[in-house]
């Protein structure tokens, strides 16, 4: 995560502003602000030895930006090139609706030891698919937002302006799917499912277990 961080969110906006004060053209500030995500993206491939689909989705909209910007010799192609990211990959989550949700498979990833209880519960109940299929058209479409904000900002606003902004919209939009995401989970009984609340000390002092977390509502598949 810290990684991420640095090289995905702060690497660029650091290359692109430290050239830009010193006076470079903003077509190479903007080229070589995307050196970090794509050394963070070669050691991630290398490291994992699997090209997952978003790495494949972000190499392709830089090498399109890129060469659409020097064919234009307009940095504004650049700034664009990633809602070539967002909107995309907005439109696949979306088509995972039609078999496995893209955010549960995430979730499944993130959270290995309760993989198989998501798993049991996607195969058996109807309501837990419901859910996160809800979640997945949420992240979808705010992506779709996202995309389209940014090819706006990419052409409307102030070259010096966009980054800043393209990098606080990323931050606010994930920060914002959060919500729905927490909401719909607690609505339907799954948080306590998912994330059971850890015994409490005094109680483990004592001996005590914390009760088994019931398993929500379950229908028929």
């Amino acid at each position: 995560m810290r990684a991420t961080v640095l090289l995905d969110v702060a690497g660029p906006l650091v290359v692109y502003y430290v050239l830009h004060a010193l006076g470079v053209d903003d077509l190479v500030a903007l080229t070589a602000s995307a050196l970090p995500p794509l050394a963070h993206l070669v050691v991630t491939v290398v490291r994992d030895r699997r090209l997952p689909p978003i790495a494949v989705l972000t190499l392709i909209a830089v090498v399109a930006g890129l060469v659409s910007a020097l064919l234009t010799g307009n940095p504004r192609e650049l700034l664009a090139r990633d809602a070539l990211v967002s909107a995309p990959f907005g439109g696949w989550m979306l088509l995972t609706l039609r078999g496995r949700p893209f955010c549960l498979t995430v979730t499944q990833t993130l959270l290995p030891r309760r993989a198989e209880l998501m798993e049991d519960l996607w195969a058996g109940d109807a309501a837990f698919r419901r859910v996160w299929r809800s979640i997945t058209a949420t992240w979808g479409v705010v992506g779709l937002v996202d995309g389209a904000l940014r090819v706006v900002m990419a052409y409307a606003l102030p070259v010096p302006v966009v980054p800043v902004l393209g990098a606080a919209l990323g931050v606010v939009s994930l920060v914002l799917l959060q919500v729905p995401t927490h909401v719909l989970l607690r609505r339907a009984g799954y948080w306590s499912v998912m994330f059971p609340a850890a015994p409490r000390s005094r109680g483990s002092r004592r001996g005590r277990t914390a009760p088994a977390p019931s398993p929500g509502p379950r229908t028929s598949s």
